[in-house]
């Protein structure tokens, strides 16, 4: 469980508001706020760096760590100008994005499950130089045993399997998606073979010469409630 909520009910005491002001500050509800604060959910992974970049807080600290409430003065204090300067000036992103909707088209023919340029966007913090996609987790995607602790929900956040990054696949969260299949597998490496594993009886092998079918979980923002 991520620190979100109890820091935005840090920062808001600490500031004097309300929640519904800081749920105006960021075009939310007053119920948004207090879901957030009590853990029943968390917001959207832009909304978390909109509020993070609006406070001048690190993004790391917001998410992993309980903030003081000295450190929450301190992030707007004049001694870290260049701190706040730095965070505005982030590089960002949008990742194609299939949420449940998306994923209900391509089930329907509607779409193609890799039809990525077409689905909606997240906007994320720049992380490298390999392309991103993400994707909501559900139960109608067929899966690997090994992503049972993933949740209804939860985001995930895949980069795509180059040269790059194929040492580090070994026994990952992988996922695949051609123009009429999806699944979420284990890679296993094997005798210079490479396969993305759902079971016993489905995989996928890997070659390099097929872009943009397979990709390695980079993170995953898991939602509460």
């Amino acid at each position: 469980m991520t620190k979100i909520g109890a820091n935005i009910k840090k920062i808001r005491t600490t500031k004097g508001l309300s929640q519904q002001a800081f749920a105006d500050l960021f075009e939310l509800t007053r119920g948004n706020i207090s879901s957030y604060e009590e853990n029943r959910a968390e917001p959207r992974i832009d909304t978390v760096v909109r509020i993070a970049n609006h406070f001048c807080i690190p993004l790391d600290n917001f998410v992993k760590q309980s903030l003081t409430i000295n450190e929450i003065l301190q992030f707007n204090g004049d001694k870290l100008i260049d701190d706040a300067n730095r965070i505005i000036n982030l590089q960002m992103r949008e990742v194609p994005f299939m949420n449940d909707n998306i994923y209900m088209k391509c089930s329907h023919r509607e779409l193609q499950f890799n039809e990525w340029g077409t689905f909606p966007k997240l906007v994320l913090p720049e992380a490298g130089n390999l392309q991103l996609v993400a994707l909501t987790f559900n139960h109608n995607i067929p899966r690997h045993a090994s992503t049972s602790q993933f949740q209804v929900n939860d985001v995930l956040i895949f980069e795509e399997v180059t040269q790059q990054n194929i040492h580090l696949c070994q026994h990952k969260t992988g996922l695949y998606a051609a123009e009429q299949e999806i699944m979420i597998g284990q890679f296993e490496m094997k005798d210079g073979q490479i396969d993305l594993v759902l079971n016993d009886f489905k995989k996928h092998r890997f070659n390099f010469k097929q872009e943009k079918l397979f990709w390695k979980l980079f993170g995953v923002y898991q939602r509460v409630g």
